[in-house]
Order: C-alpha cells, then sequence, then structure tokens
C-alpha cells in the first residue's frame, strides 16, 4: 500500500499555493502520494494546482461525486444544493475508504466526522496541529519529513 495524505483545497492550499507547492513536491519525493480533496468543482480545482505547479497525485470534489449521484439541487443563479450532512461527511468518508492516512484541513466542522487523523490548519500561521505535534509548511522539507515520520509511525499494518 501507498502511503497517502489529502489536501484540502479552498483555505489550505488556495490560501498559500507557493508554500504547498514546495510541501507537495517534497512529500511526494517521500514516496507519498497527494490527494486535494475539496468542495469543487474539480476542473476549477486542477486548473488552479496547474497555474501554480502544485503536484499531486489525485484530486476529488464533492461537488462533483454527488453531482454523478444525482443529489445536487442547481439553480439558475449558478448557486447550487447539496444536504448539509452528506457534504459534511464526505471528505471524512473519502479519506477512510481511500486509506488516506492523514488530512490537512481548515474547517473545524469537518473534523468531527474523520477517523483518519486530522491536522487542523491555521491560515494564520501556515501551520496545523494535530495531538500536540505542530506541522509548520513555511519549511517545506521539515514538514514532509514531519509527516511522512507520523504516518509512518501510525500506520495500521
Amino acid at each position: 500500500m501507498v502511503d497517502k495524505i489529502g489536501i484540502d483545497f479552498h483555505g489550505v492550499i488556495s490560501a498559500a499555493p507557493d508554500l504547498f507547492a514546495k510541501f507537495c513536491h517534497e512529500i511526494r519525493k517521500k514516496g507519498v502520494a497527494v490527494y486535494i480533496i475539496s468542495g469543487g468543482p474539480k476542473r476549477d480545482i486542477v486548473h488552479f494546482l496547474s497555474e501554480h505547479k502544485v503536484e499531486y497525485d489525485e484530486v476529488w470534489a464533492i461537488l462533483d461525486f454527488y453531482e454523478k449521484q444525482g443529489k445536487v439541487e442547481f439553480f439558475d443563479d449558478g448557486s447550487f444544493k447539496v444536504d448539509t450532512k452528506l457534504w459534511n461527511e464526505a471528505k471524512a468518508k473519502y479519506c477512510a475508504e481511500q486509506n488516506i492516512l492523514f488530512h490537512i484541513d481548515d474547517s473545524s466542522v469537518y473534523g468531527r466526522y474523520f477517523v483518519t487523523p486530522y491536522c487542523k490548519y491555521d491560515i494564520c500561521h501556515g501551520a496545523c496541529e494535530l495531538n500536540g505535534l505542530k506541522i509548520d509548511f513555511n519549511d517545506a522539507g521539515r514538514a514532509a519529513q514531519d509527516v511522512a515520520e507520523y504516518i509512518r509511525q501510525h500506520a495500521i499494518v
């Protein structure tokens, strides 16, 4: 099994694309797959990642996932609606199903649904914290080392 991490797009990568371009490059060099997990739409995220040279292995978007299932209501003004509970638990379910071992996100709401270790990202400091472990993305090499070490120490074999 390949080690995998999840990173939120809106509020994490979108807030600091240069930081996460460096981090994603460094963590992938360590053999860890990067899954970008966000609300969507996927095509907009892929375009942004390409523009900012953010390396990744997969992009998964809640909107696209539920649209394929017919669970999205679209409105004339371009807005949409998905059941709140479905939306809020979607990332957590995806991470569990995909065996993602570490997820970085800025949302306090989504975190309560996760069984995957959930590192709450602080935009102001460019860091996240999980059970006393602080990951500072301002030093991409060190952050990649810390995350890779964490997932290898805590992985269930």
